[in-house]
């Protein structure tokens, strides 16, 4: 066996090897080949990209009145709005189709560095550490959630803040207060709410279980005084930290239509299926036949490495320390809450929260998170002892090889039965020029049962070159054979969950016919404006958000979605009389409901317009109202010179206000006091919370926590 080291601190070699490996692993996106697919660039770009233009056009993003008639910014939980490095990308380079791309790298490479660092908390040695690092990055939940960007984001911070976590719990200072509170900021403010939601169950059994388990010798008194000193201080931190998130969230729940929780019906979907996880050994097989797995695509890779596989195996049949047993029960509770039906069903009645969460597939993150952590510590626990390659081991190498040997003849035999898939077409690659036309075509022709035979073939050549290093206990053999395996893994995925037919530069090229910054919207009536870049939307999603015209001829899919919205689009469908389609954005009328010769564009100027404000000057021969093709929401002011008044709801879901005849200067703003005075908090104790994290000297790094092997 060979020597390695154990280090405590992450170099920047070992970083550098994550990034290579990420880069290798990742090809077709870091090279920027592909262009994310679906979800990415039509829901997750688009309120990023209204960010950055605003903050770069001078304006706040409190509002943006471009999806659905308008939202307030600052209550959509999967934009990142709250989250710094959202407001970092916006606020420097902004946001393109290349820094989106760079910004959803940078997580997946902050979640294998995460990984790296906590298991320094147990003393494992680096190239282990290394190993789970690699496989907690290029998992099946990053590769088949690339287009879902809020839940790799997520994802990433999660290593982080159990490491931080423990350490705080272990050691309580100012300075262990202060990273744990900024990190679980990072986590909670960027991570798709069913994680959060999950989180807080989580470190709650995290805390219990360290809370019961410590080693000092105290008191049950003393544990409490200690326990609750160490929470307040980093609680606290937190919740200054989150107090313009909490405001905005709050703000939001009473008007969205997602604020109350769901149906049962409705909250059993979307799961990780028990056929889902035969791609813990055959990741390749979930590419292909919707109908078998019974769920979306992206909800189907749980792989984590086999021979991750192989040590989490050997852990149920040996012998375990507490962590593991801690780690194994919350995964495999995790992993039946993803596979929804009764599972699910107990959740919703008994768990506050997650009658909220419609992507039951989500949950396996933490199922995925703990394995690895086991496994690792198992490796560790192989190569720290004496221990020999024993009669489990072999057991588990043959049932291996002959669920592998199995998955191969399955796959060969439906295909030569049905005549179709890669083996029957490589007359049709001929005929097909270029790298890029011809991995599209693979797409489409590889077969289900294809994926089970290429899969098998792969995984049968690295389990024997793992079975030689194991044997003769050779880690570095083993690391190089992991690493080999995890970026195939990914590779082969990726065409299928991860990118789509365009490049990135065809994506930014489409991007580049926007307008620039935040332009005056034009006086032309919705139905006119909306036919622009329609071919765009299932690429880069509603084409208003870059034409920068305010309203949509029909509801724009989107997370965020007002009860007032949602009725206006309802009633379209009863009454079309309701329809604003043959209006302006702004226009001067007596009645909302007058027919559309009966509005004055003429007479209404815009001098000035932002997100949150428009200026406009008015002409009206006799009293009238103005109306405005924004989501009647609070916070919306009238200002005429005289009077600074609410705005008045017009219609089911529009706003108005009052004219006087003759000539004016008014305006309408959007003003959220309480939420801007919340986000100066949050963004003043942010500051203060980093200035103090470099002045304040570090303690000295303490031992790692002992596990006590058997």
């Amino acid at each position: 066996m060979q020597l390695y080291e154990n280090s405590y601190k992450i170099s920047l070699k070992m970083i550098l090897a994550f990034f290579i490996i990420m880069v290798i692993g990742l090809f077709p996106v870091a090279t920027f080949l592909f262009a994310l697919k679906n979800d990415a660039f039509t829901g997750y770009f688009p309120p990023k990209f209204f960010m950055s233009e605003s903050i770069h056009s001078g304006s706040i993003p409190l509002w943006n009145p471009y999806i659905n008639f308008g939202i307030p910014q600052y209550g959509d939980m999967s934009s990142g709005f709250w989250s710094p490095i959202t407001w970092f990308f916006s606020s420097s380079i902004g946001y393109n189709a290349y820094t989106f791309t760079i910004e959803l790298l940078m997580y997946i490479l902050i979640g294998g560095i995460g990984m790296y660092k906590l298991l320094s908390y147990w003393g494992i040695y680096d190239k282990i550490k290394f190993i789970a690092g690699i496989s907690f990055m290029l998992c099946g939940f990053n590769i088949g959630h690339l287009q879902h960007f809020n839940w790799i984001s997520g994802a990433s911070f999660l290593p982080w803040c159990l490491w931080s976590y423990l350490v705080l719990l272990k050691e309580y200072s100012l300075k262990n207060a202060i990273i744990t509170s900024l990190i679980f900021y990072l986590f909670v403010s960027s991570a798709h709410p069913g994680i959060s939601i999950v989180s807080i169950y989580f470190f709650i059994t995290v805390f219990l279980f360290v809370f019961f388990q410590n080693a000092n010798k105290l008191s049950f008194i003393h544990k409490i005084k200690y326990f609750t000193k160490v929470q307040l201080l980093f609680i606290l931190f937190f919740l200054l930290l989150s107090a313009g998130m909490i405001a905005g969230y709050l703000d939001i729940i009473p008007h969205f239509s997602r604020g109350d929780k769901l149906y049962l019906e409705n909250s059993l979907g979307n799961t990780t299926s028990l056929k889902c996880w035969i791609s813990i050994i055959l990741p390749f097989s979930t590419v292909k036949n919707d109908a078998f797995f019974n769920t979306d695509i992206s909800m189907r890779n749980c792989y984590f490495g086999i021979t991750l596989l192989i040590f989490l195996l050997y852990f149920i049949f040996s012998k375990k320390t507490k962590w593991q047993v801690l780690f194994f029960l919350f995964g495999i509770f995790t992993a039946l809450l993803s596979l929804g039906k009764w599972f699910k069903t107990i959740g919703y009645y008994l768990m506050p929260g997650i009658s909220y969460v419609r992507l039951n597939g989500e949950f396996r993150i933490f199922s995925i998170f703990c394995f690895i952590i086991i496994a690792a510590l198992e490796i560790n626990k192989y190569f720290e002892t004496n221990r020999k390659f024993d009669f489990k081991l072999k057991y588990i190498f043959i049932i291996l090889n002959l669920v592998l040997v199995s998955a191969v003849f399955y796959g060969l035999y439906g295909a030569l039965y049905y005549k179709s898939g890669i083996l029957f077409s490589f007359n049709i690659f001929k005929n097909t020029s270029g790298f890029v036309n011809k991995l599209k075509l693979m797409i489409d022709i590889i077969s289900f049962n294809d994926t089970f035979w290429i899969q098998g073939v792969l995984q049968l050549l690295l389990l024997f070159i793992i079975y030689k290093s194991l044997l003769k206990k050779n880690i570095t053999l083993l690391k190089k054979v992991i690493i080999v395996e995890l970026i195939l893994a990914s590779l082969i995925n990726i065409p299928f969950t991860g990118v789509g037919k365009l490049s990135v530069a065809n994506i930014q090229k489409i991007l580049s016919e926007s307008k620039k910054g935040i332009p005056i919207p034009a006086l032309t009536t919705i139905a006119q404006h909306n036919i622009e870049g329609l071919f765009y939307k299932e690429i880069v999603g509603d084409w208003s958000m870059y034409s920068k015209q305010i309203g949509c001829n029909k509801a724009v899919p989107y997370p965020i979605v007002l009860k007032n919205t949602t009725l206006y689009f309802d009633s379209l469908k009863k009454n079309s009389n309701i329809s604003v389609n043959n209006k302006p954005f702004i226009f001067l009328a007596n009645y909302f409901t007058d027919a559309v010769n009966s509005f004055a564009i003429n007479n209404l100027v815009i001098k000035n317009f932002e997100p949150n404000k428009i200026e406009f000057f008015t002409n009206s021969d006799a009293n009238s109202n103005v109306f405005y093709l924004q989501n009647y929401y609070p916070h919306w002011y009238f200002n005429n010179g005289l009077d600074h008044n609410l705005m008045k709801k017009a219609g089911i879901n529009f706003m108005s206000a009052p004219i006087k005849k003759g000539n004016g200067l008014i305006s309408f703003s959007f003003e959220p006091t309480v939420i801007k005075c919340m986000m100066v908090l949050s963004l003043i104790v942010f500051f203060i919370l980093l200035f103090l994290l470099f002045i304040i000297k570090q303690p000295s790094p303490s031992k790692p926590h002992q596990l006590h092997y058997p």
